[in-house]
């Protein structure tokens, strides 16, 4: 617009062109300000499948260098890794959250194959289901939910931030606030972090718990190290171990779907596009986003006809 103005046959008003200079320097320093995941070594839990590897494989073909986690799925996780190559994949790792003592240990191991971590995607999640009185008494199923999904969480975050304390050996840069630093962190929470359904009583208090968290790391975080914080909060995403279930039961995705102003179920390609948004954007801090067609906007309330 700025060039076309200037080559103009026409006479221009000199404040005009004031005015597109201005927009024009504001544009190119939007876009020279983004945080650029390329060359950003990041650890992505529970990336062997579903919108882990979604997200990991996204930042990936951005430039960014991936530490694969896994649990259970070593096959998918070591099939992923050489998918994508050694030059965007550091390697992968074997930890089983509901042992929180093992977490120290397995930070320093994905640490160690890059030497620091400029991103942590806290994806990995524990799905229960069961009815509040059914627990058992030493509340088994509650606490290796918490352990999973907000024990977790709140222990990378911890060791992650440190890295960038000011006078570490891995804060060797100053890109953000605070004590130095600038690393990202980005809490992969649930719409049931909002809402709730019968039997998800342990893993709905765990994805609410986990929005308060990222809060409480953003606010605690950003001015000590300069690491920022966000959640995003997906709604109903087929994943691998979803698709047969609701390929063969058509009518469960639609009761689901109908809830949805778009009328559709969300994919995994999505969710990591937006997940790649709130890491590149350099001001999102404590932020909570609700990546749902629209579902949690229209609550329980039915649809209405038009006066």
């Amino acid at each position: 617009m700025l060039a076309a103005a200037i080559s103009s046959k026409k006479a221009v008003s000199p404040a005009l062109l004031v005015l597109l200079l201005l927009l024009h320097t504001a544009a190119v320093v939007i876009v020279e300000g983004a945080y650029s995941v390329a060359g950003k070594t990041v650890l992505v839990t529970g990336s062997a499948g579903g919108i882990g590897k979604g997200i990991a494989k996204a930042l990936a073909e951005k430039g960014a260098k991936i530490v694969v986690h896994y649990h259970t799925r070593e096959t998918e996780a070591l099939a992923f890794s050489r998918e994508l190559g050694p030059e965007r994949c550091l390697g992968a790792l074997h930890c089983d959250f509901r042992n929180t003592s093992s977490i120290p240990s397995f930070f320093a191991r994905a640490k160690d194959l890059s030497g620091k971590l400029d991103i942590l995607v806290n994806n990995a999640g524990a799905i229960t289901k069961l009815a509040l009185e059914d627990d058992d008494e030493e509340l088994t199923v509650w606490k290796d939910t918490m352990a999973v999904n907000l024990h977790a969480p709140n222990l990378l975050g911890k060791l992650f931030a440190e890295q960038f304390r000011e006078g570490s050996e891995e804060c060797t840069d100053a890109s953000g606030g605070g004590g130095g630093g600038g690393g990202v962190i980005l809490n992969v929470g649930s719409i049931h972090g909002d809402r709730s359904n019968e039997y998800m009583g342990a893993y709905a208090a765990s994805k609410a718990a986990l929005e308060s968290l990222t809060r409480t790391q953003a606010i605690e975080y950003g001015p000590a190290y300069g690491v920022r914080a966000n959640l995003i909060a997906p709604g109903i995403v087929p994943v691998e171990r979803t698709e047969a279930f609701f390929r063969e039961n058509p009518g469960v995705l639609k009761s689901w779907t109908d809830r949805m102003p778009l009328g559709k179920e969300g994919t995994v390609e999505q969710v990591a596009a937006a997940s790649l948004a709130m890491i590149e954007n350099e001001w999102a801090n404590g932020a909570v986003w609700q990546i749902d067609g629209g579902m949690l906007a229209r609550g329980n309330l039915p649809p209405r006809d038009r006066p």
